[in-house]
């Protein structure tokens, strides 16, 4: 019997468990920050196969945390977008009609990497949270002008994960949207 309660225990403890959490960004906290609108009619398109893709990545106490990182931050690309932009549209594809019809100047296709990490043998949530966002930004010819290049990086500690448990998450995606809207405004003379 106490064999039996010994191997029960080590499969509990041994079982991951797959937190579902958001790596979207609080988008109150997207601001525009440097005082600089382009005058020009633009589209981001993701692609249906990244738009449905999801993440698992590692947590702490050997659990993994899963999420949709296209899905979650389209609000926020769409809000970077829009506070440095005139006009801003979705497209369903490169060749989408909506180019034309709206004298769509420049399309920007993001792609997304993460990266989680936790230290602790106890609690789930992540330590350490790495976003990489690259964008790539064509005119309406399809041409590419530019990548963008962004890397946000959060850290928690134990006092800031048990208030916010994705506080890592959120600060790592806020940084690296942030920087892309930063990149944006400095690469404007390209936007031509």
């Amino acid at each position: 019997m106490i064999k039996l309660l010994l191997a029960l225990f080590t499969l509990l403890f041994l079982t991951a468990c797959v937190h579902d959490i958001s790596v979207s960004p609080e988008l109150s906290k997207i601001k525009k920050i440097r005082p600089v609108t382009i005058h020009s009619t633009v589209a981001y398109y993701i692609p249906p196969e990244r738009y449905l893709l999801s993440v698992t990545t590692p947590g702490g106490n050997n659990d993994d945390l899963r999420y949709a990182p296209y899905k979650e931050t389209e609000s926020s690309l769409k809000k970077v977008l829009d506070n440095v932009f005139t006009e801003v549209h979705k497209i369903a594809a490169l060749d989408d009609p909506k180019i034309k019809e709206d004298s769509i100047q420049f399309i920007f296709i993001p792609t997304i990497e993460t990266m989680s990490f936790s230290n602790s043998n106890v609690d789930w949530q992540p330590t350490k949270f790495n976003m990489i966002l690259k964008v790539h930004v064509l005119n309406a010819e399809k041409k590419e002008l530019f990548t963008t290049y962004a890397e946000g990086k959060g850290i928690a500690n134990f006092g800031r994960y048990q208030k916010n448990p994705t506080y890592a998450v959120e600060i790592a995606s806020r940084s690296a949207f942030l920087q892309f809207q930063d990149e944006i405004i400095t690469k404007r003379a390209q936007l031509k």
